[in-house]
């Protein structure tokens, strides 16, 4: 009986040894590193593995050919025949580390290597000695009884190092070569085998003819296992190999480091993003270029953002200006950081006056005014950028010139909390306190917002009115539906002024970086004590948006939105619409509603035959044929009826001529009877004297970020 159970004793051990469980996670799948490419597959940034490496994976059935014949000529020659475990190996390599009195040779096979490097990954502190060899011989053997022969060179070639933090026989081959193990020559297959044997040794940024030696003693095993024809082999051994630079791309680092933190640690091996690399290293080498004038306006940082109209994905995006530069704060994601917009916001006050019956031609008051506050007693007198009055401007003036005043007083007209809530449906998320905390001066950008944020709303004007998500995920917003915020007419005509070069060209000039060989909607914006400037423009197909400062906010020098981000944004915007093609067209044609008329220039009312100046506008077809009142014959002279609002600043600017013959009837008296009672009065000859500015009871405050000519 004891005879008989030695066999089934041994024959037990033996199913146990081959059948046994493995420990569990092994074959749990390997970390791999996450590359992050742009829209067309162009790498922007390999994050590493959970295990601090650069892995791609491969699987059984896509090993290529010549992978799998290099590595095993390198590796384990008998790999195809032996069942997890070569003795014959073993013994050699025994004999021969006894001669040499140290480890010259191990006698491990591909699948002992892929037992040792599995176990290794479950437990990086497990002790070395023969009773690990022991157990990676034992799971060795179950590896061979549970999967096939590829699919175990596979593992192997997906955990073996291959230097320079590279995991895996994939990843080395686009990291040293750029391409693809399917498409490597003989030449780069046996040398790629034979890194992970030494890999520091064989390092071939380093010790480049090392590994050149070891290559060569590869491809003469290939031709001994038949694996490569010896006329293949010389052929090999001639091909010179060029090895691309350490250097691995980092482009976006801002952008990819959002793409990352979204993705979570569960993150997939590859995400494809809406970046174009191409616009991506425009933008960077424009920065470069705009250095030395960013110097001397004292800027050190740069945040610029394109978006695609027509899917709300973003195409390119810049933090910083440059991502390494530690001491100015490079790391910082300055398209999302929060800053004054300055006058970038004025379009979004006068979309919402277009929505409630507000035109192009409406005459807004730029003269000295004061509004209450919130604060008893505190009123607020907003002032030009220039200091200067300009009377009476029709809105498209006003805002292609940019002036402070008739914003401010259409935002009266509006409320702070409906221009807030406007403000908010556009997707501004910075606006966290009430609007009595603002008050009317966020028209004039008093409170802080994102570019991004900035950028995505400037996009709802490009699409006559509709608002997207934006997106870094290509098709992200397929199927998603899109919100209307205005009609189409309120963001043609917002387009159509931020395009007029004519309009703007009182305050901007003309020639200046605001302009271009395609209509352009573009916007400045400064903040106060020059903190900050922006240019934000759009076309049909893009948006762009840039911003100029120091993240530490040291105040800019001799700088503002034209000076300092303007010359960036065109230079973008022509790379973007060389890039991203377009139609050449800032805006959508009007809809039918619209019509052509001539109006005065004055006063915005339809010209009439004494208005020495007119203009073309656009109006709705549907308001009522009335002349202008503002202008009419007497004793043979065109004499203006100023309203009473206008009368102080026409007097102090000359334009108040022997007192006008006003009709109170057809003068237009914004206040109501107050106003009509005033315009009476002001016909007469003499009239007393009366203190028109300051009003009663105001309170003046000193601004402490304003310079004192500003005060």
């Amino acid at each position: 009986m004891a005879v008989l159970s030695l066999p089934v004793v041994v024959g037990v051990f033996l199913v146990w040894l081959r059948c046994g469980p493995l420990p569990a996670g092994l074959l749990d799948a390997a970390p791999q590193s996450t590359v992050v490419v742009d829209r067309n597959g162009m790498p922007l940034y390999e994050a590493l593995s959970g295990d601090g490496t650069r892995a791609v994976a491969l699987r059984g059935d896509t090993v290529p050919d010549l992978a799998a014949a290099a590595t095993v000529a390198a590796e384990d020659h008998r790999f195809w025949s032996h069942p997890g475990v070569d003795p014959l190996a073993t013994l050699r390599a025994a004999r021969r580390n006894a001669v040499e009195g140290r480890i010259a040779e191990g006698g491990s096979t591909i699948s002992q290597q892929v037992a040792k490097l599995s176990l290794l990954r479950s437990a990086p502190d497990r002790r070395r000695g023969w009773t690990a060899k022991i157990r990676e011989a034992v799971v060795a053997l179950r590896l061979e009884h549970r999967l096939t022969k590829r699919e175990i060179l596979a593992l192997y070639l997906n955990l073996a190092s291959y230097g320079n933090q590279i995991s895996g026989f994939e990843r080395a081959s686009r990291a040293y070569f750029g391409t693809t193990s399917g498409m490597l020559t003989p030449a780069q297959a046996a040398f790629l085998a034979g890194l992970p044997q030494r890999p520091t040794t064989f390092n071939p940024y380093r010790k480049r003819d090392l590994a050149v030696s070891r290559q060569r003693v590869i491809l003469a095993r290939m031709v001994r296992a038949g694996s490569l024809t010896p006329a293949a082999a010389a052929e090999a051994r001639e091909e010179r190999l060029e090895f691309r630079a350490g250097v691995r791309p980092f482009l976006a680092p801002h952008f990819v480091e959002m793409v990352l933190a979204e993705a979570g640690a569960d993150r997939p091996p590859r995400i494809v993003t809406t970046l174009d690399a191409g616009l991506q290293e425009d933008v960077a080498g424009i920065i470069r270029t705009h250095r030395p004038a960013l110097e001397r306006h004292g800027a050190a940082n740069v945040a610029v953002v394109v978006l695609d109209n027509t899917t709300g994905e973003w195409r390119a995006w810049e933090g910083s200006g440059d991502y390494f530069d530690a001491a100015r704060g490079g790391a910082i994601n300055g398209a999302i950081a929060l800053r004054q917009p300055g006058s970038a916001l004025k379009p979004f006050t006068y979309a919402l006056a277009f929505e409630g019956g507000v035109t192009p031609a409406t005459v807004l008051p730029d003269v000295p005014m004061h509004f209450p506050t919130a604060e008893p007693g505190v009123v607020y007198s907003p002032r030009n950028y220039d200091g200067r009055y300009r009377g009476p401007l029709r809105a498209r003036a006003a805002l292609a010139g940019s002036e402070n005043i008739p914003a401010v007083s259409l935002a009266a007209g509006l409320g702070a909390p409906a221009l807030l809530r406007f403000l908010h449906r556009l997707g501004f998320s910075t606006f966290g306190k009430s609007a009595a905390h603002y008050g009317l001066g966020v028209t004039l950008g008093n409170a802080e917002v994102r570019l991004d944020e900035l950028v995505t709303a400037y996009a709802v004007l490009a699409r006559g009115g509709e608002w997207v998500r934006a997106t870094y995920r290509p098709g992200g917003n397929r199927g998603v539906e899109r919100r209307r915020l205005m009609s189409s007419r309120t963001a043609f005509w917002i387009t159509d002024i931020l395009a007029d070069d004519e309009a703007r060209a009182y305050i901007f000039g003309r020639g200046g970086s605001l302009e271009f060989p395609f209509p352009v909607a573009v916007k400045t914006g400064t903040s106060q004590a020059y903190h900050d400037n922006w240019t934000v423009g759009y076309t049909t197909r893009a948006t762009v948006g840039v911003w100029v400062g120091n993240f530490d906010r040291r105040p800019l020098r001799h700088s503002s939105g034209v000076t300092g981000a303007a010359p960036i944004f065109q230079a973008v915007m022509l790379a973007a619409h060389r890039r991203m093609g377009g139609d050449g067209q800032a805006r959508a044609l009007p809809d039918e509603s619209l019509e052509r008329r001539d109006i005065c220039a004055l006063s915005g009312e339809e010209a009439n035959s004494w208005c020495p100046a007119q203009r073309r506008e656009w109006i709705e077809r549907a308001a009522g044929h009335v002349p202008c009142s503002w202008h009419h014959l007497e004793e043979d002279r065109v004499k203006v009826a100023w309203p009473a609002e206008y009368r102080d600043w026409a007097r102090q600017n000359g334009q108040f001529e022997k007192g006008p013959a006003v009709r109170a009837d057809r003068a237009y008296t914004p206040q109501g009877a107050a106003g009509a009672a005033v315009a009476k009065a002001s016909g007469r000859a003499t009239r007393p004297l009366q203190i028109a500015n300051p009003p009663a009871g105001a309170t003046y405050l000193i601004d402490p970020t304003l310079r004192r000519e500003f005060q």
